[in-house]
């Protein structure tokens, strides 16, 4: 879900700027507000929105230092800023930290849809592969956990197709056959270094059945668990 973020301590303004904007035709779900920086790090962190519109001049913590904070920790959002000061020192310091765009005030409508146009479509274009991105990330710390193209389909809405198509193009092999190679690693990784029985290492790596376990750690690996195991005290 696309969000964006405006930043800015007078209301007039990010009211304006939520008005203006063509939103539904960017596919933005979300326009978030705050009215300082320190409230804009706490959403950004939260909410993890695409795209943030700031403006320069703020109490508590103004543009410049939340352009430097983003950069820093959310360098995945693009910026931005909304300024009434068409100085070149400030914009300086955005493009240093990476700014987008820049919007003068009073906002042209024109202006903002079409800066708002160039930065989501970008955005759009790079989203595509970081849910996928995001879904192996997920695999790899929770495969322990009971997980499903239908699961994931649920929790990163989006559709199993998508999902299925995608992440066979990203990684090379289908999504139950990733979690399998994640969950099989960590199997020979805990033979080899724990002393945990089989049905333990089962457990800990997703499979209720260790029988079944077995079958699968057998039809991967080439060996049972516990000659797997043996093979590696031998080369000790």
């Amino acid at each position: 879900m696309t969000k964006v973020l405006i930043v800015d301590d007078e209301s007039p303004v990010r009211e304006a700027v939520k008005l203006l904007g063509e939103w539904e035709r960017f596919g933005v779900k979300a326009v978030l507000e705050a009215k300082n920086g320190l409230e804009a790090k706490a959403l950004i962190e939260q909410e993890r929105p695409a795209l943030i519109l700031s403006d320069i001049q703020m109490p508590h913590c103004d543009g410049i230092e939340l352009m430097e904070w983003v950069h820093d920790h959310a360098s995945s959002s693009k910026l931005v800023v909304l300024t009434g000061y068409d100085e070149y020192s400030y914009m300086r310091r955005a493009i240093q930290y990476g700014s987008f765009d820049y919007l003068l005030k009073p906002i042209d409508p024109d202006v903002l849809n079409d800066t708002l146009s160039r930065a989501l479509a970008g955005v759009m274009t790079d989203s595509s592969e970081d849910p996928i991105a995001q879904i192996g990330t997920y695999i790899e710390q929770h495969f322990a956990e009971e997980l499903s193209l239908q699961g994931m389909s649920e929790r990163f809405y989006l559709s199993r197709e998508y999902i299925s198509r995608r992440f066979k193009q990203q990684y090379g092999v289908n999504l139950s056959e990733y979690v399998l190679t994640i969950r099989m690693n960590e199997a020979k990784r805990l033979l080899e270094t724990s002393r945990q029985r089989i049905y333990e290492v089962a457990q800990a790596v997703g499979f209720s059945d260790d029988k079944y376990f077995r079958k699968v750690f057998k039809k991967q690996v080439g060996v049972t668990p516990n000659e797997f195991r043996e093979q590696v005290q031998r080369q000790a």
